[in-house]
Parts: structure tokens; C-alpha cells; sequence
């Protein structure tokens, strides 16, 4: 489909395109195989922590150092290397690193695979973020990412549920499996597929070249910190799921554990289709409802744990506004600075989604999992009131079709490169 249609893009569109199909299939199997590997780690890291709720709630921290070494120290030649040899790459690492739970005892195993996969989903998201930019037409990024999410909340349900349960009744061995063959099943769709033809220039960034295009840019400026306040919420629901439900409530963990992608799933499929991504302010609201969600559910824990199940489903879908977020900055940021800033943003994700983890499980352990609601519900309100009233005293911001933004276009100051065009 080219940008001079008149009709708006769907969700047809994006299996139209070779490149945009096979990043969607490729991301649904390794999210599944992901969060069948998830379900189980979480549950093994459990039990090997004798029981303690902190133990799966470090399988998520230990993400974060790995995540920011791949972000600072790789994250400048991110945009330089070849996007799809990249893609197949990482993949078969992340199978590789799931065997040592299942060759190696104790807890140490299952943190540092958990922090392997970190530094490769760090990676993976940004150069596959890349690839969009350079593959991928414009017109239907937005649909792709919606795609995206959605399968990956999809896979969330499926996987959570099917290893926690498969690692409560035979094992975890058979879910950690899986998820290595979905790594190469992964990497397998990659085989074969040409790389796209760059879109700018590859330059060589520095150190702080993400970080500085993020807050040179006022709409992103605005928005990055609030996200970060919500990043460090995205791990607290299946956190406290192993904590909340114990005793004759052990079975309704993989529900619990599971409920909250439901939520986002269906809230994701709204969002796609909506035009929120350039609508800024629509998202500053959404991130507000999430935090009134939050409240409810805090004070609907105190009448019976399973309300836990309900109440991360509702949290799920209080957190559709994140679909929006990851299509403004792929409409704001120059593809030559995409991969970086991606590895910046994934970095700080998994870096706050794992202090998220351990802050709000230590205060689960200390005040109660309604506590911990209760503060992810103030959290969130107060950012996204507070980026509202920065919004308006920066019209700027609210600006997300400003030209540099546009797709980059051969002119005497940017010349074309010097391979052929490829056929799309």
C-alpha cells in the first residue's frame, strides 16, 4: 500500500506487506514461547527462594543490568547493525540461555537466564524497531504495533496460564522447553528474508544520543517521564498474583497471572484502531484512569483475594494507553535514531518494570497487596494529572506532525543511498 491512498490503513494491510507480515508472526510465536517460560520461572524461582514473594519478583530485577549495559554500551551501534541477521541472531541466543535452569539446581540459574533474556529482548525490540522504520511504510506502523501488542498480550493470557499450570502439575521443564523451540521457530521465519533497504544514513551516535533525542523532542519530553511511571507497574500484577493467592487459592494463580493481558488485549485492539498515538492528551487521560483502576481494585481486595483476578483484568485494560505511546514515538523519532531510542526505552523497562517488581512486592510483604495497589493507583494519577498540566503550558508538545517527523525523502542535503530500491 502506498502513502497515497485514500483510505486509512487496516489491519489486512500489514499482512500485505512481506517484511511487516513475517515481524508479526515471528513476535506472536516468541511472545508465547516468552511467557510459557515466564509462567514457569516464576513459579520455579518461587519455590526455590523457599516461598518467599521476592523470589519471583528478582527473576524480573535482574533483568535491569543487563538491559542497561546493552542500552549504554551497544546502543550506539544498534541503528548500524543488519536489522534481520540481527533479529535471527538474538533469537538463538535466547534459546540458548533456557537451558541452564534445566541443567543447573538452586535459584542462581533461573535469575541469570532471566537476565540473558533481558539484555535480548533489550536488543530485539530495538533493532526490530529499525526494521519497521526502514521496511515498513509508514502508513501502516501504526497497525503493525497494535498487531503487536495485541498478540503480545494474547500470548500473555496463553503463556502465563499454560506454564504456570503445566509447572504446577508435571514440572517446569516442559514450558522452559517450549520457549527455546519458539526462539528458533523465531529465528527460523528470519532465514532468507532480505534485509530492507536503509532509510537514512547509518551515524555513528555516541553515548547519550538516545537519552538526547528523547528530550530534545517536546512531545516526547512530556510524555517519557509519565511513562516511566507507568513502566514501573507492568510487572506488579503477576507479582503480587503469587503472593495474594496462597493456600486453597494456590489454583487461581495462572488466572490472576493471566487476567491482566486480557484486559490489555482487548483495551489494545480499541487503541489500534483509534487515532490516540497523535492525540497526546487522550493518553494523559487514559493514564489517570488506569490510576483511579488501581484505587478500585485496592479497596476491592480487602472484601476477598479472588477479586485479584477481576482486578488485574481491569488494571490490564487501564494499561491500553501504552499502544498509543509506542506509535508516537515511532511517528516522532528519525529512523536513524530509532533502534538506539528504542534500546533506551526498553532498557528503562525492564530496569523499572523489575524495581517496580521488588518495590511494590516489599511493600505486599509489609502492608499487604492492597497497599500495593493503593500506591500504584496515587502513582498513577499523579503523573498523568501532572503531564497534563505541563501539556498545557507546552502546546508544543501536544504536536506530533511536525516535518521532521516525516518520512526521510532524497533531497540535495540528504542524498539517496546507493543500493538499488527494493521491491516491497
Amino acid at each position: 500500500m502506498s502513502g497515497g491512498d485514500a483510505r486509512p490503513a487496516r489491519y489486512q494491510d500489514v499482512f500485505a506487506h512481506p517484511l511487516a507480515r513475517r515481524l508479526c508472526v515471528a513476535d506472536a510465536i516468541s511472545y508465547l514461547g516468552d511467557f510459557v517460560g515466564l509462567g514457569a520461572l516464576l513459579l520455579v524461582a518461587y519455590d526455590r527462594s523457599g516461598g518467599r514473594p521476592l523470589g519471583p519478583a528478582a527473576v524480573f530485577g535482574v533483568q535491569a543490568i543487563p538491559a542497561v549495559l546493552v542500552a549504554t554500551g551497544i546502543g550506539p551501534w544498534l541503528d548500524r547493525i543488519p536489522r534481520i541477521s540481527g533479529l535471527a541472531s538474538l533469537c538463538l541466543i535466547g534459546a540458548a540461555a533456557l537451558s541452564l535452569p534445566l541443567i543447573f539446581g538452586g535459584l542462581w540459574p533461573v535469575l541469570a537466564t532471566a537476565a540473558i533474556i533481558g539484555s535480548v529482548r533489550t536488543a530485539y525490540n530495538s533493532i526490530r524497531s529499525g526494521a519497521m522504520a526502514d521496511g515498513v511504510p509508514q502508513t501502516i506502523r501504526g497497525r503493525l504495533l497494535a498487531l503487536n501488542n495485541v498478540s503480545y498480550s494474547v500470548c500473555e493470557v496463553l503463556g502465563y496460564f499454560a506454564g504456570s499450570t503445566v509447572a504446577l502439575v508435571t514440572g517446569a521443564k516442559p514450558a522452559i522447553i517450549a520457549d527455546a523451540v519458539t526462539f528458533l521457530v523465531a529465528a527460523g521465519l528470519f532465514t532468507g528474508l532480505a534485509e530492507p533497504l536503509r532509510s537514512a544514513r547509518r551515524r555513528r551516535s555516541s553515548l547519550t544520543t538516545g537519552i538526547r533525542t528523547i528530550f530534545r523532542d517536546p512531545t516526547l519530553a512530556m510524555l517519557v517521564p509519565v511513562i516511566w511511571a507507568g513502566l514501573t507497574l507492568g510487572a506488579v500484577p503477576a507479582t503480587l498474583a503469587t503472593t495474594a493467592l496462597r493456600g486453597s487459592y494456590r489454583g487461581w494463580v495462572p488466572l490472576a497471572m493471566a487476567a491482566m493481558a486480557v484486559g490489555l488485549a482487548i483495551a489494545g485492539v480499541a487503541v489500534g484502531r483509534s487515532d490516540m498515538a497523535e492525540h497526546v492528551p487522550g493518553q494523559l487521560r487514559y493514564i489517570v484512569a488506569e490510576g483511579a483502576l488501581f484505587l478500585l481494585v485496592a479497596f476491592g481486595l480487602k472484601l476477598t483475594p479472588l477479586l485479584i483476578v477481576a482486578g488485574n483484568f481491569a488494571v490490564g485494560a487501564g494499561m491500553g494507553w501504552t499502544v498509543a505511546a509506542q506509535t508516537t514515538f515511532v511517528l516522532v523519532v528519525p529512523p536513524d535514531r530509532i533502534a538506539h531510542v528504542t534500546s533506551m526505552m526498553v532498557a528503562s523497562l525492564i530496569v523499572l518494570e523489575g524495581a517496580g517488581a521488588v518495590v511494590f512486592g516489599a511493600v505486599a510483604n509489609s502492608l499487604g497487596v492492597p497497599a500495593a495497589y493503593l500506591l500504584a493507583g496515587v502513582m498513577m494519577v499523579v503523573a498523568g494529572v501532572t503531564g497534563t498540566l505541563y501539556a498545557r503550558r507546552q502546546p508544543a508538545a501536544l504536536d506530533v506532525t511536525r516535518s521532521h517527523n516525516l518520512p526521510v525523502v532524497a533531497t540535495a542535503a540528504t542524498p539517496p543511498p546507493a543500493r538499488s530500491p527494493r521491491r516491497s
